[in-house]
């Protein structure tokens, strides 16, 4: 299932003449900025091949501190233990609506508003939610990385 990515709000100087410039980045944007993120959701949720107990590929797209800060909370920001139990996911759905820092048109931080919601199938058969905010800055080469999150999980 593809991710849904979707600009919801844009601050900044936005009006005329910028709104222009900002319309010739948004395409490239989302489409970077759901890379970032697909980074994440496939490397510690639904792209990995279950059963698994560790998840190296869920924090490529956060910047070095970002990644230490997940890390630490690995249980929150990837499948966790869970994973060692199960034998597959299903995504059921993957949306990102992302809100634009946008001076003179030009984006220069976002916020993406992040949900993920997928079952589990084997041992420990769940339906599991991933929601919260992931603050992304462009970093060198152009890339989108991620420097912060306000994350949470739960399943039923």
């Amino acid at each position: 299932m593809a991710t849904v990515v979707t600009i919801d709000r844009v601050a900044g100087t936005v009006q005329r003449p910028y709104h222009r410039t900002f319309h010739a980045h948004a395409k490239h944007l989302t489409r970077e900025v759901g890379r970032a993120v697909d980074t994440w959701f496939d490397g510690g949720f639904v792209g990995v091949d279950y059963p698994a107990h560790s998840y190296p590929d869920a924090f490529k797209s956060f910047t070095p501190q970002a990644r230490h800060d997940a890390f630490r909370q690995r249980a929150l920001m990837t499948a966790g233990s869970l994973g060692s139990h199960i034998d597959g996911v299903t995504t059921l759905q993957r949306n990102v609506r992302l809100d634009v820092l946008a001076p003179q048109g030009r984006p220069s931080g976002v916020t993406a508003r992040v949900v993920l919601r997928f079952k589990t199938t084997g041992q420990a058969k769940k339906k599991v939610t991933v929601t919260g905010r992931l603050f992304l800055t462009q970093g060198g080469g152009g890339a989108w990385r991620i420097f912060g999150f306000d994350v949470a999980k739960g399943a039923k």
